[in-house]
């Protein structure tokens, strides 16, 4: 019983000693290319996919694009300009993510669409999420573009999307469910 215990005073000695060390000063960090690489924009779904999220949502330039579609959930990239938004929404059947990885902005949620009493401030880090039936609103209120990323699930835009600007968003938006309701 005693070697235990000197054994595992030895070990947390050890341990103690390694994780309370500084840090060399002059340590470096290697960029790799991988890192600094540009990304392809398309919609890689269904298929399996494993990418550098933040890499995709900083070099967006699109209002939207889809990056992967699946059956039951789908990603998107936005970036929204200085003093834009995403435009008040409300999707019936669809929880929705969003994470800022760049600049920041206001969220505004409520259960109807002139009286969204729910506001937070967002920044490089938030995460949002947004119930099915809630409006909403991102309001991007500073002088640099707001890059998100939004997960939808179930899916909510085409396989492949691209909208260049929240004008194209919208009229495509209003097209898809113009054909859903026979106009």
């Amino acid at each position: 019983m005693k070697k235990i215990a000197f054994f595992t005073t030895i070990i947390a000695s050890v341990f103690l000693v390694a994780c309370t060390q500084p840090a060399e000063k002059n340590q470096t960090v290697e960029s790799t290319p991988e890192a600094t690489a540009q990304v392809e924009f398309k919609d890689f779904g269904p298929e399996p996919f494993v990418f550098d999220i933040e890499a995709y949502t900083t070099q967006n330039e699109t209002y939207r694009t889809s990056i992967w579609t699946g059956t039951y959930m789908q990603m998107t990239v936005m970036s929204i300009p200085a003093g834009g938004d995403i435009g008040a929404e409300m999707h019936s059947d669809i929880d929705q993510f969003l994470r800022v990885e760049a600049g920041s902005g206001v969220v505004v949620m409520g259960d109807e669409e002139d009286n969204m009493d729910f506001e937070a401030r967002v920044e490089h880090d938030f995460a949002i999420f947004i119930p099915a039936g809630k409006w909403h609103n991102l309001v991007n209120d500073s002088d640099e573009p707001l890059k998100v990323y939004s997960i939808y699930s179930p899916v909510e835009h085409p396989h492949s999307t691209i909208h260049q600007t929240q004008a194209e968003g919208i009229a495509a938006h209003e097209a898809e469910h113009a054909t859903e309701h026979g106009h």
